[in-house]
């Protein structure tokens, strides 16, 4: 079997099924609906809408695994007209407090109240985890749905639909080359490669960030191999040394960079350093190991152009761990 049919059935085996994205979709829209006519009859605050968010939304989940979970993003959009800050601070623990009359039969530990959202854990069926942000809208902003999550830590601005505009953008952008490789699916293998990576494992919203920037600079080619060796070429070569920053939804040039060792700066919240808890050894040790995925894509070449196919799946198993070779093998 040849490299290339390898890719083609890994790219779709690591993708979500249609029947779990689609069981996904009903228990997230029962939520929906319960969470809408909790808050309504409630009356303490007004619910405008839900906007689904994060990876599902931008066509970029992985398949659940041990490295990888399969979780929706939901943002839930409050008015803050005639509220005070301090009730509007309270909005977490209200949203926990509605997703717990939803679900009455679910044991206290389901529910986790974290920094920005609250996660459900559903432990039977597919296994979901869905996390609710509450979000304050504010349409001065001049963003569209954009607005404040309320953190223990300093409301922060956001924009779910911006965020998924950021990652549809560009797959569309990359649909203009004749292909499989698509910038939704490009950032799907970066993912997994990055889940791969233990301690050193970032979350996905530095996966879309820095595959952007790669994207902005080396494109995208007709086939998986060459595009995943000039993705990472531009990884190994910037080394994070430079800021990463986005021209979406701000300037950049008005933006007052942090003085973090590493940037890579929220394309919507420029505000925002996604990478502001990152060390010099911590960049360090993420360079190391993208110089050795690169080395084994470079090695995978080499054997490809000698013909020696399974030398080549010995490579990209390297990176992407045992399951290329599992996923990619015929039926």
């Amino acid at each position: 079997m040849s490299i290339k049919t390898r890719f083609d059935r890994f790219a779709s085996a690591i993708r979500p099924t249609d029947d779990h994205i689609a069981e996904a979709n009903r228990q997230t829209a029962y939520m929906i609906e319960k969470l809408k006519d909790r808050v309504a009859s409630d009356g303490s605050f007004t619910l405008i809408k839900i906007l689904s968010a994060g990876s599902n939304a931008k066509f970029t989940s992985l398949r659940r695994t041990e490295e990888n979970e399969f979780d929706v993003d939901l943002g839930a959009y409050y008015s803050g007209e005639g509220a005070t800050k301090e009730s509007l601070d309270t909005l977490l623990q209200f949203t926990r407090d509605q997703l717990g009359d939803i679900y009455p039969t679910k044991a206290r530990e389901d529910f986790e109240t974290k920094k920005s959202a609250v996660r459900v854990y559903f432990r039977g069926g597919i296994g979901l985890n869905v996390d609710v942000a509450p979000i304050i809208r504010d349409e001065s902003l001049g963003i569209e749905n954009g607005g404040w999550i309320p953190r223990s830590d300093g409301w922060r601005l956001t924009s779910v639909t911006c965020h998924n505009e950021f990652v549809t953008s560009r797959t569309a952008q990359s649909s203009r080359v004749p292909g499989p490789v698509k910038f939704n699916r490009l950032v799907r293998m970066v993912k997994w490669w990055n889940n791969q990576q233990d301690d050193l494992a970032q979350p996905s919203i530095f996966c879309d960030c820095v595959t952007a920037a790669a994207f902005s600079e080396v494109g995208v080619t007709d086939e998986w191999q060459t595009s995943l060796r000039h993705v990472f070429s531009f990884f190994r070569q910037h080394q994070f040394l430079r800021p990463i920053v986005f021209g979406d939804h701000y300037d950049p040039e008005k933006v007052t960079l942090p003085t973090d060792p590493v940037v890579v700066l929220d394309c919507v919240n420029p505000a925002n350093n996604i990478t502001a808890a990152w060390t010099h050894s911590t960049r360090e040790a993420y360079v190391g190991r993208i110089q050795d995925a690169y080395d084994a894509m470079m090695y995978a070449r080499s054997c490809e152009l000698d013909g020696d196919e399974e030398g080549a799946v010995d490579c990209w198993s390297e990176v992407f761990g045992p399951a290329f070779r599992t996923l990619s093998k015929e039926d």
